[in-house]
């Protein structure tokens, strides 16, 4: 890798002006040798002092070059793994930008369909509430319609077994025998009404009168009971 060069820096310039100050002593030694100068004489110490002083300074331009280039290394390092990082980050920002928009989408149809269930599910509440209520309404009347067939047996039964006992020649059982033929017509259900012969049958034994007439109307309402009776 290719580092760029340290900047210019304080201690940089104090070099710079120890180099001049070195180029001038030295100039200066020349002229005192070629004057016969003698050795170990201050400018020689001087000059030796400044020989050391530039040796010290380029090792520590080495030194800080150094220093310098495994920072700039680092730095460059860290800005491309940063970028790429960066650049990643980016990319996923805009994946789940996309995913918050998909998922607002299905949150908004799965709440449009949230409240049509809720929709449904009031509307089947309301029509089990219906459909209860009916069944109650038709179940009372199922035992409403079942007393009332049940007293029509009852009252057919006894009917028949009266009208049996009655065919004797008995002014009491005979109108007992009418008694019982009356509570069978009131006994009879809505659903079930008499038929109009039927009816006119039962409506002329009623208003009949003790005598030979009675025997074969009694024989003949024994007979449509009995058969009421059993395919009641």
């Amino acid at each position: 890798l290719e580092y760029p060069r340290a900047r210019s820096t304080p201690c940089e310039a104090m070099k710079r002006a120890v180099c001049v100050v070195l180029l001038l002593a030295l100039s200066g030694v020349a002229l005192a040798v070629s004057d016969g100068g003698k050795v170990g004489s201050p400018v020689e110490r001087v000059v030796n002092l400044l020989k050391d002083l530039k040796e010290k300074l380029e090792m520590d331009e080495k030194t800080e070059q150094k220093v310098y280039d495994k920072y700039a290394c680092w730095c460059e390092k860290t800005e491309h793994r940063k970028a790429g990082a960066i650049t990643e980050a980016q990319l996923q920002l805009r994946d789940l930008g996309q995913e918050v928009l998909s998922l607002k989408g299905k949150a908004a149809t799965l709440a449009s369909e949230i409240e049509q269930l809720e929709a449904e599910i009031m509307a089947n509440k309301k029509a089990q509430e219906e459909a209860t209520a009916m069944r109650q309404k038709e179940n009372e009347a199922f035992m409403e319609e079942a007393d009332e067939t049940k007293q029509a047996l009852a009252a057919l039964e006894k009917a028949t077994t009266v009208l049996v006992a009655g065919s004797k020649p008995s002014a009491f059982l005979q109108t007992r025998a009418k008694a019982v033929v009356k509570n069978v017509v009131a006994a009879m259900p809505v659903s079930k009404p008499l038929k109009a012969g039927q009816l006119t049958l039962l409506s002329e034994f009623l208003s009949s009168d003790a005598g030979a007439k009675y025997t074969p109307q009694s024989a003949t309402v024994q007979g449509m009971l009995k058969d009421m009776y059993e395919t009641f």
